[in-house]
């Protein structure tokens, strides 16, 4: 993959991808998981509000409306919408997440550490056309949750004692800057790295490395 500089927040952040390959009724298809795991320096209970209170939602995330409870419908930010599934208050919450005409299990878990950290773990499920994951990689998707992590954390200040820096806050305008370059380039290099491991042949990812990048600094976007 690229070589890129390390940056302060990048190694807070653990990625995992898991790729299965599928083809029903003749249409190759690719089941991709992906998972970006993290510790922040505040209790579940101060998190919970955060992720399912729209007041405080649009503080960092942008506008979410409608009704945050299970069997509730709601829409965010960029076009996308959904359905909550499961709420298990302040440790879990599992959404249909529906974004770009595909509807997809999306879980956001909370769960405490002995040093007073809570382990936030998100797990997004995705079913797509294997052409399209050939154009675009995991790095279409994960991109995204890169830059609502990012907010969530500058919001919080949830790294400072893990990174022992700030957290910027990835606005339009820093989206578009020279360090919001660097930090898209090299999640894209993470998650592309992560494809290779998952079975992805090392040129495909490298091109859909370039093209997940291209495609985000082309229309950047807010968390």
């Amino acid at each position: 993959m690229t070589a890129t500089e390390s940056l302060p927040a990048l190694e807070a952040v653990r990625r995992e991808l898991e790729i299965d390959e599928q083809a029903p009724g003749g249409h190759p298809q690719v089941r991709a998981v992906l998972t970006l795991t993290t510790n922040l320096d505040l209790a579940p209970a101060q998190l919970w509000p955060l992720l399912t209170r729209p007041e405080e939602l649009e503080a960092w995330y942008g506008p979410v409306r409608g009704e945050l409870h299970e069997g509730g419908r709601f829409t965010a930010p960029h076009g996308a919408s959904g359905t909550v599934l499961e709420v298990e208050e302040p440790h879990r919450l599992s959404l249909l997440w529906e974004q770009i005409g595909e509807e997809d299990p999306l879980q956001i878990r909370l769960d405490p550490e002995d040093d007073g950290t809570t382990l936030l773990r998100l797990r997004h499920t995705v079913l797509v056309p294997r052409e399209r994951f050939d154009r675009g990689g995991p790095g279409e998707v994960a991109l995204g949750w890169e830059v609502a992590l990012l907010a969530l954390v500058a919001h919080t200040d949830g790294w400072r004692h893990g990174c022992l820096a700030e957290a910027p806050v990835p606005t339009r305008e820093w989206v578009r800057g020279e360090e919001g370059r660097r930090y898209l380039r090299a999640w894209s290099v993470r998650w592309a790295a992560e494809a290779v491991a998952a079975g992805v042949d090392e040129g495909v990812a490298r091109r859909v490395e370039a093209e997940a990048l291209r495609s985000r600094l082309a229309s950047p976007q807010e968390a």
